[in-house]
């Protein structure tokens, strides 16, 4: 049996809201480690993705990112995957939108991240050869 992509979920579902300003995400960003966190709206549905290059941008263009809220950034949507979508379903979405990590949502809620790292070489292996 294939296993889903909410075996393979990391984080606890972080991300920034629509209503949190730059700073505040560029914080979260630099706190976590990471270099991009899905932007959530109100009911945890995943908007889009704060990137490090957002945060870059916004000062570059001298914007204030202290007062620049994260809904007022020109992103793109991004692609999810169903937490109960087989894990080749997941790879197949992150290789046709060329992903590294892609968000996990749980009826439309975020749940975590799929890393690419973390699933490579495991999709079809049968469960015995798939370290615990």
């Amino acid at each position: 049996m294939l296993k889903t992509a909410r075996e393979y979920v990391t984080g606890l579902g972080e991300c920034v809201s629509e209503y949190e300003t730059v700073l505040e995400g560029a914080r979260k960003l630099a706190d976590l480690g990471v270099e991009e966190l899905p932007i959530c709206g109100e009911d945890r549905s995943v908007l889009g993705m704060l990137s490090q290059r957002d945060v870059v941008r916004v000062v570059a263009q001298r914007r204030d990112p202290d007062a620049v809220r994260i809904g007022r950034l020109d992103v793109s949507t991004v692609a999810s995957v169903d937490a109960d979508a087989s894990i080749d379903v997941a790879w197949t979405t992150m290789m046709e939108h060329d992903l590294v990590q892609v968000p996990v949502t749980d009826d439309g809620r975020l749940i975590g991240m799929l890393r690419r790292a973390d699933i490579s070489g495991r999709r079809a292996a049968p469960r015995s050869a798939v370290p615990a």
